[in-house]
């Protein structure tokens, strides 16, 4: 007596083949998941040579030759342990690479607030452990060194961040989105304010 063949295998062909698919899909966002931070740490290591080009010239130097930001500033928090090299804003492409110093904002140590945005699962992951009274430094291009006390830390909507430019003395404003531990975009933004306690003015390249 002839066997009939099984059709099971046939059944099973389908579910192999969306099993496949569903775990290049996986292995595919778990790879961009390490691709973001990855190209975030090389940037941040690029822009430092290109920061301490530009310290030395006085100038902005671009860290890749078809880069339309480059370094303006060096974020520093001592109690977070965190540094970061500060871009010019160029549109949202610019936050891929790193902390951006937003156009709309008053320049670095002039009156008014120099508002600093970066993304919040990247460069401002730390900003979570921020506390009322940390200190934050800037350093610029020229050699000067701002230090700020952070002296509120709250959320806002996007739209309602309540952020001036103007100002009768210098202030600085880090923001980022909000909650850290989100996983899709949302209209809530992280912002911590602080007024300028300390100045000094042209440090050298090598201090």
């Amino acid at each position: 007596m002839r066997k009939q063949k099984s059709s099971s295998s046939g059944l099973n062909r389908p579910i192999f083949a969306t099993s496949l698919l569903l775990g290049l899909i996986g292995c595919g966002l778990v790879a961009w998941g390490l691709w973001i931070p990855a190209k975030a740490e090389l940037a941040q290591y690029l822009l430092e040579r290109a920061w301490q080009q530009g310290r030395v010239s006085g100038k902005p130097v671009k860290a890749w030759s078809w880069a339309d930001s480059w370094p303006v500033a060096r974020l520093t928090i001592p109690s977070l342990d965190f540094e970061a090299i500060i871009l010019s804003e160029a549109g949202g492409e610019s936050l891929a690479f790193g902390p951006v110093l937003l156009n709309q904002s008053a320049p670095i140590g002039s009156n008014g607030t120099s508002i600093i945005s970066a993304h919040r699962d990247t460069h401002f992951k730390a900003m979570a452990q921020l506390k009322q009274g940390d200190f934050v430094t800037v350093e610029t291009l020229d050699g000067s060194r701002d230090t700020y006390r952070i002296e509120s830390l709250r959320t806002a909507r996007w739209d309602q961040s309540g952020l001036s430019p103007n100002g009768m003395e210098p202030r600085l404003a880090l923001t980022s989105c909000w909650p850290f531990d989100a996983i899709t975009p949302g209209p809530m933004r992280f912002i911590a304010e602080g007024s300028l306690v300390k100045k000094t003015a042209r440090l050298t390249a090598s201090q």
